[in-house]
Parts: C-alpha cells; structure tokens; sequence
C-alpha cells in the first residue's frame, strides 16, 4: 500500500514541487511520500519526506515545515541523517519561501534546495536553475480584497465549481493578471479555495459549491460601495452606470421603486465618467439629479443587463438602515438559484 499524504499542506507543496520540475525540465518528475526507517522524532517532526525521480535519477526530497528555522549548519547535519538512513545519497531540501541570508549558507555549503516556481540547486547532477524570488506567504485576511471578492462572486453567480486560469479570469473582469494571482492566494489562505498549476496556468478550485461556498465566504465580503455622489446626467441614455441600490432592489423584488434612480460605475472610472459626460455636481437629495455608487470592483464585470448582480446589490443593501430595504436584501438570497 502506497504512503498517504499527512497533510493538505504536504501534499500542496509536493505537487507544486512536481509542476516545477515538469515546467522547467520537461519531465515527469514523480513526487510520493518516503516511509524511511529509524529516522529521529526532530526530523519527521521538522520535516515531511518525499521520494523522487528526477531524469531517471531517484533523490529524497525533505520539505522543511513553517515552523522550523533551523540553521544552514543544523539543516546539513538533518540532511547527513536522513542521507545515512537512505539508499539514496541525493537529498534535496525544498521550501515554501527562501530568504537571501539562508539561501546564500545552503550554497555555502553546497546542499541542495529547491523553491517550487523560484529555484532548484543541486551540485550533485549540476543542476541551477534560478527564476525569481517566490511570493512571500499571504495571510488570512479579515476582508477579501475588490479582485478577491469578484472572483467569488462570479463563481458563485456563473455556478462553476472551478475557476479558469488566472489569465483567462483577469481577461474577463479586466484585471491584471497579478492582481487575480493575489487573490488565489488570498482565498487559498482563507481556505475557501485552492490554487495549483496546470502546465503554465494557475487555476483555483473552490472547496465548496453553491449555497455553502456563499456561507464560507460571506463573514468576508464587503459592500462594494465606496462613495455616493449626486449628479445631474445630461445625456442619460449613453451614461454607461448600472442601475443599483433601491432603484435595482425594485426591479428585482416587490420593493417599490424609489423616487430618485441609483447607478453603480467603478470607482477607477469616476474621474473620466465626469469628464466624457459633462456630470454637474448637484446636493443630496436633489429630485433633478440621480445618485452614483462609486465601486471598488465595476459593477459591469458580473453584470449582465443593466442592472447591477443580485450578490454584489444584497451585499451594498443588507445593512441599510431603512428596515424594508433590508428586508428587500434578504428576499434577494431567498430567490438565488445556488446550483
């Protein structure tokens, strides 16, 4: 019976180191958890241990755990341990993250180390291959960032169960690229999700679907309104806002329709909106102008009509201080088809 993997976070990496070794040498490079005998408790305890071949070649591939800050001198001696207790003389240590300072006492000392997706050393088989320093670790946030949140709910509003490639999603919601890779890691952190490579792309699958993904992430997502302005519009019908808050609340439930009309337009776009459309500045509450939402993701990128989402409008209403607009918010969820 084949060894299993001990934990999600082992068996993440060891895939991440697989994908490496596949993308950069074109090889496909098996990566399985070593049973070795009589190893030391500081050693399992510090380390999880991974057999491995590499051009044919067979290496023992120590993954060192968060929690271990041994030292270069300490890590070459756990490397002689293991390599005592193996068959196999090639042993590569591999981390998550590598600073400067640690980096230069394992070249020091000749011990080889892989980053998946930075760098792989090992002097044995004259292998250096030195890409770019790796993301530092992303913590749990207490809020999902703009692009975090537009990856979630277009998930949830789309029903996939797997999200496209990081290039294909900021295509799509017209993002950078780095600011979607941001946020896998910020979902994969807040455990919502999981990010892997497939050849070149970077994909993520949600850990759950429909109704309870929408559960796991909700204490995280935020109203997307940063600002309500007031404007007078002079040519209404090419102003590209979508219709929001209570005026969209209407439209969708039997709320009735609200005296002044409410659009949403990315807040990014604000100051070229004002400029293309000649928009006058009016005071609040005024019956000749209409209110703008400024958002911090555009409403435009889950939006099909001409009317903002259902979550990202339950999310901007929820909590409004009027008790039958928040009632309205809540019908919203009752009427979302999750699957």
């Amino acid at each position: 019976m084949l060894p299993l993997w001990k934990s999600r976070w082992e068996h993440r990496l060891a895939e991440k180191a697989e994908a490496y070794l596949r993308e950069s040498f074109g090889a496909a490079a098996q990566v399985a958890p070593a049973a070795l005998a009589s190893l030391p408790y500081f050693i399992a305890d510090q380390y999880a241990l991974w057999r491995a071949e590499i051009f044919g070649r067979p290496y023992v591939l120590m993954a060192l755990r968060a929690a271990s800050n041994a030292s270069a001198e300490e890590l070459a001696r756990h490397v002689q341990v293991v390599k005592d207790r193996s068959s196999t003389q090639t042993v590569v240590l591999v981390f998550e993250t590598l600073s400067p300072s640690r980096r230069l006492g394992l070249l020091k000392r000749r011990l080889a180390f892989m980053v998946p997706e930075a760098q792989l050393y090992v002097p044995d088989a004259l292998l250096d291959l030195r890409e770019r320093a790796p993301r530092a670790p992303v913590h749990e946030v207490e809020k999902f960032s703009p692009t975090s949140q537009l990856v979630i709910l277009g998930a949830l509003l789309r029903h996939e169960t797997e999200a496209p490639s990081a290039t294909a999603l900021a295509s799509r919601y017209g993002v950078a690229t780095m600011s979607i890779s941001r946020a896998f890691d910020e979902l994969e952190a807040a455990g919502v999700a999981e990010a892997r490579r497939m050849g070149k792309q970077r994909v993520l699958t949600f850990l759950s679907h429909g109704l309870d993904l929408w559960q796991a992430a909700t204490p995280r997502l935020q109203s997307p309104v940063r600002k309500v302005r007031t404007v007078g519009i002079p040519f209404p019908e090419t102003f590209p806002g979508k219709v929001a808050g209570e005026s969209a609340l209407a439209l969708y439930t039997p709320l009735a329709h609200s005296r002044v009309q409410r659009l949403a337009v990315a807040a990014a776009n604000w100051s070229q909106l004002v400029r293309d459309h000649g928009l006058i500045v009016r005071d609040a509450g005024d019956p000749a102008g209409d209110e703008i939402e400024t958002w911090s993701y555009d409403p435009a990128a889950l939006s099909t009509s001409d009317v903002v989402d259902e979550l990202s409008l339950y999310l901007s209403t929820r909590d409004h201080p009027d008790e039958r607009v928040a009632q309205a918010a809540d019908q919203l969820l009752e009427n979302m088809s999750w699957s």
